[in-house]
Parts: structure tokens; C-alpha cells; sequence
């Protein structure tokens, strides 16, 4: 396809994690000023959020040009399309103390298909700019984790661009990769 003028948009990795295998939850404390709290369906100001979250020469950027952040959002959220379901107890906000969101993970129940045999998934997980690197994003990640081996789930995915450093903390909780993705852009679509 790219031979015959397609655009690669993304080359990403799937991940899972093993949930069954015992290890030691990681421990961490929120920030001063920060509260974690359940993910509200009708949550106002996500989209925004996550955008800021993906600025301009982020690895990521590119993949949002034409997507209607807010639709894709209320759609995630409502468990509409191929994620599933969102699990409350797994999924969770990082708020400041002015009710402004600094960061956000979701975890879905991700039907079986072709290339996943079905369990816990996480299609977004966000830390908003000049929050990044104060163990946000690690404390979203160790909650689903300990979340979803409380609720007896066997496995948790999610996919992560090339690129983007997210994926160390990923592989710093067991995250594996087990299949590589191409999004290509097809000339006569664009």
C-alpha cells in the first residue's frame, strides 16, 4: 500500500499483561491537591483534556487530524463501538483541587476477535501537559491493574504508538507486546 501512495499514519504495538501471574502491586500517592475519582459516563471536558494531552509534535498528534474528539469520546464512554463496555471499577480521573481533569484511564471489556481473545482493555489512558511525569499516569495504571485482578480478569491490553515513551511505564507494570499494527492511509480515501 505505501508503494502505491499510501500515508503511514501509526505503527503501534499491542500489549497485554498477564493478570494472573501474582506480583507486587505498585504503590504511589497522588499529588497534593489531586484527587482520583470513578470515571463519570457523562463526564464533561474529557475530549479537551485528552486533547491537551497530545500537543503538537507528540508522537500521537497526527492520529486525531479529522476525528471529532468529542463524538469518539461520548461514544467510548457510553460503550458504543469495538471497546465494549467501559468497567467503572477499573477506570478512573485524576482532578486538581479546581475539578480541572489532569489525566484519565479507561478500561473496556473488549470483545474476542480475530486478534484478541476478549478481557479487560485500555483504549485511552491521558495525562494532560505539565502534569506529565509526576506519576500520574502510573497511578491510573497500577489502580486498573489491581482493578481488574480483584474483579478476576485474566489479561489486560491496550496498544501504544512507536515512539511514545508511555510505553516504559507500561512494560514497568508486565506489559508485553504481541502484535504489531500499521495504519496506512489509502490514496484514493484521502
Amino acid at each position: 500500500m505505501l508503494a502505491a501512495g499510501g500515508r503511514l499514519r501509526r505503527v503501534a504495538r499491542d500489549m497485554a499483561v498477564d493478570l494472573t501471574v501474582p506480583r507486587t502491586p505498585e504503590t504511589g500517592s497522588l499529588p497534593s491537591g489531586t484527587r482520583l475519582e470513578m470515571l463519570d459516563p457523562e463526564m464533561d471536558g474529557i475530549a479537551a483534556a485528552a486533547a491537551s494531552a497530545v500537543p503538537l509534535g507528540h508522537v500521537d498528534f497526527g492520529l486525531w487530524s479529522g476525528v471529532d474528539r468529542f463524538e469518539y469520546w461520548r461514544q467510548l464512554l457510553a460503550g458504543e463501538g469495538p471497546c465494549g463496555p467501559v468497567l467503572g471499577e477499573a477506570s478512573r480521573v485524576v482532578r486538581d483541587q479546581g475539578g480541572a481533569i489532569l489525566g484519565a484511564l479507561v478500561v473496556t471489556d473488549m470483545p474476542a476477535s480475530g486478534w484478541w481473545a476478549g478481557d479487560a482493555w485500555i483504549p485511552e489512558l491521558f495525562v494532560v501537559s505539565g502534569h506529565q511525569g509526576q506519576g500520574l499516569g502510573g497511578l491510573l495504571v497500577g489502580h486498573a491493574v489491581q482493578a481488574c485482578v480483584d474483579a478476576g480478569h485474566r489479561r489486560l491490553g491496550l496498544t501504544v504508538s512507536e515512539g511514545n515513551p508511555a510505553r516504559h511505564l507500561y512494560e514497568r507494570f508486565g506489559f508485553q507486546p504481541f502484535r504489531a499494527t500499521w495504519l496506512i492511509e489509502r490514496p484514493d480515501l484521502r
